[in-house]
């Protein structure tokens, strides 16, 4: 890359880095959490498209485009449709929760409908998860570096994950969504206007994929038909338990304002998983022998962007990495600083304290991720197994919010027998072990409901308040 790209990028970072700080120190621990709830439609709308439009939109999709074409892009948008509609329909309700409970993570909402160990158990997994999620950010960035300058993985992830971290410790959220709208404007630009024409003029337009092995439009390639079907049930449900989603829409300044904002983006979401897609083939094509497939969209960048658009699309994509990461890891800090430092250690903590254990909280949190990067360098598998791994959560979560039969110890028995099921089927079949985790989640959850009782502090209203919200 020559000096105009590098130039290109070093002043987008430095532009960056400079506007979160700014940000940074005009903030509340409210704003730092979740933007004082007071967002406008574009900031949400935006900010969604730019945090699900990630490693797993794009770089993940395209490695998997690569190995074994349409499948794991075909499952993951079907099942983002169908996530973002549900998310849509279920927003009034979790702002509704939100402001009358003044609730920043989905611990908050353990803690509140059932009891304060279930919120530290519910939280440990949620912690555990964003850990994950964090370390696919990381790897994702990595490897875009060493594509770009040919240092080593493990030199430049410590590059990757210390930038982030000062920079999320800084921005908080409130920065977050500002800078989203930026960075979503660069890449749709980079990657469907300029990236994605120039590739099919090179293989020939998109009729030159059919070239492909017929293995490459099998929508069961990865992972099966079990996948595909699971994907698509459960990858709509873990909305109800993703955290990134959950803060965007507590953020709103009203439920509809953030049920709109999801509707319009859930169209533009899906093109990148289609886009993203179309890279990983067109990459089979063009070079079959490449040796690593995460590299596979950085390699198309550097192949056809021309001086100067290469160096604005590289700092792009480090920015929408950036963007990720930061929203993965404002959940896991949000979850420390919330669930278990204001939750457990110090309930009586003021707005600077808190700020403050923001701030310290986001920085253990960015460098356990690049820990775990250094452990599992593998994008695909570190979002495939994360995300799913929430579902475990999920029935506790619609249980507590519209069955009034739903107890605390059904909770906390669901998330543990849940847990152990999906680990102990990690070391059988990775890419499928949520679905038996889930469902000892669900069984379990069911049985001691209705055959338990109620604990004396559990809040069974909010199921009354839900349905009102229903009708409204």
């Amino acid at each position: 890359m020559n000096t105009l790209d590098i130039l290109i990028v070093g002043f987008y970072l430095i532009a960056l880095f400079g506007w979160a700080i700014y940000i940074g120190v005009k903030e509340t621990a409210d704003d730092f959490l979740v933007l004082s709830r007071r967002a406008p439609l574009l900031l949400i709308m935006f900010s969604v498209i730019s945090t699900w439009v990630g490693i797993g939109t794009t770089v993940a999709t395209a490695a998997s485009g690569f190995d074994t074409g349409i499948s794991l892009g075909l499952t993951a948008g079907s099942g983002g449709i169908l996530g973002v509609v549900i998310a849509a329909w279920f927003a009034p309700k979790l702002k509704w929760f939100g402001d009358k409970y003044k609730a920043h993570t989905l611990g908050d909402f353990f803690s509140e409908r059932y009891s304060k160990s279930s919120r530290s158990i519910a939280s440990l997994l949620v912690l555990l998860v964003y850990l994950l999620l964090t370390a696919a950010q990381f790897v994702g960035l990595t490897t875009l570096l060493e594509v770009w300058t040919g240092v080593e993985f493990e030199i430049l992830v410590w590059f990757a994950a210390l930038s982030t971290v000062i920079y999320t410790a800084f921005a908080g959220i409130k920065s977050d969504f500002y800078t989203d709208v930026v960075h979503f404007i660069i890449m749709f630009i980079v990657l469907f206007i300029i990236l994605l024409p120039l590739t099919l003029s090179d293989i020939g337009g998109l009729s030159a994929l059919q070239q492909l092995p017929e293995t490459y439009f099998d929508p069961f390639a990865y992972g099966g038909v079990s996948f595909f079907v699971a994907g698509l049930i459960f990858g709509s449900g873990t909305v109800f338990v993703t955290m990134e989603v959950w803060q965007r829409i507590y953020a709103a300044a009203s439920g509809k304002i953030a049920q709109k904002a999801l509707y319009i983006s859930v169209f533009i979401i899906i093109s990148f998983y289609l886009v993203s897609t179309i890279f990983g083939m067109a990459t089979q094509i063009v070079n079959p022998d490449l040796a690593d497939r995460d590299q596979t969209l950085f390699f198309l960048m550097t192949k056809y962007l021309p001086t100067g658009i290469l160096g604005i699309g590289l700092a792009g994509f480090m920015a929408v990495f950036i963007s990720t990461v930061n929203s993965t890891i404002m959940v896991a800090s949000a979850t420390l600083t919330k669930d278990f430092y204001r939750g457990v250690f110090s309930p009586n903590s003021d707005d600077k304290q808190l700020l403050y254990a923001g701030r310290v909280s986001t920085l253990i949190c960015g460098l356990a991720g690049m820990f775990i990067a250094f452990l599992f360098p593998d994008i695909v598998a570190l979002s495939v197994n994360a995300l799913f791994m929430l579902l475990i959560l999920l029935p506790a979560v619609i249980g507590g919010f519209f069955w009034s039969r739903a107890t605390n110890d059904a909770s906390v028995v669901s998330i543990i027998s849940g847990g152990i099921t999906m680990i102990i089927f990690l070391f059988i079949d990775s890419t499928t072990a949520f679905v038996p985790g889930f469902l000892v989640s669900l069984f379990t959850f069911i049985v001691v409901s209705l055959f338990g009782k109620h604990a004396a502090n559990e809040d069974v209203s909010i199921v009354k308040g839900w349905k009102e919200i229903l009708k409204k």
